[in-house]
């Protein structure tokens, strides 16, 4: 059983926390987010970045992903070993690039030049939101 948003759970056997995500738990994203928080804290946009997934990015490899593995370890949290990818150069996070710093995944930026024209207020509003998104990478 495992933290529930700081909260031990009373119940009329005792007390408990959850150490797996119950099946059915309608906001476990949000509990997860909020438990990988709490364990890597002190990590967070130095070298880790949690969303879903764990990033670990850094220009000196072996300290900062043995410090991330061990806090797992001490948490008594694994990793899928097929889910993994070590040692890359760049990897795709949430429709970013990383490697020399942030960068817009090209894709995305063909994605809006080649956009259909809206025809509704609903696609006028997709297409503004999406393209919002990622303004700040394109010029002009």
């Amino acid at each position: 059983m495992g933290e529930t948003n700081g909260r031990w759970n009373s119940t009329p056997t005792g007390h408990y926390e959850y150490r797996v995500m119950p099946y059915g738990l309608s906001i476990s994203p949000s509990i997860f987010q909020t438990f990988m928080n709490k364990v890597f804290w002190e990590f967070l946009h130095r070298f880790v970045v949690v969303y879903i997934d764990i990033l670990i990015y850094s220009r000196n490899l072996s300290e900062h992903r043995q410090q991330v593995l061990h806090k797992l370890r001490d948490h008594s949290l694994y990793l899928k070993l097929e889910e993994c990818e070590f040692h890359r150069p760049s990897v795709q996070f949430l429709g970013y690039i990383t490697a020399e710093g942030v960068q817009m995944d090209w894709g995305m930026v063909s994605a809006i030049q080649e956009w259909p024209q809206p025809l509704t207020v609903k696609e006028l509003q997709r297409f503004l939101g999406f393209s919002n998104y990622y303004r700040c990478f394109i010029k002009n």
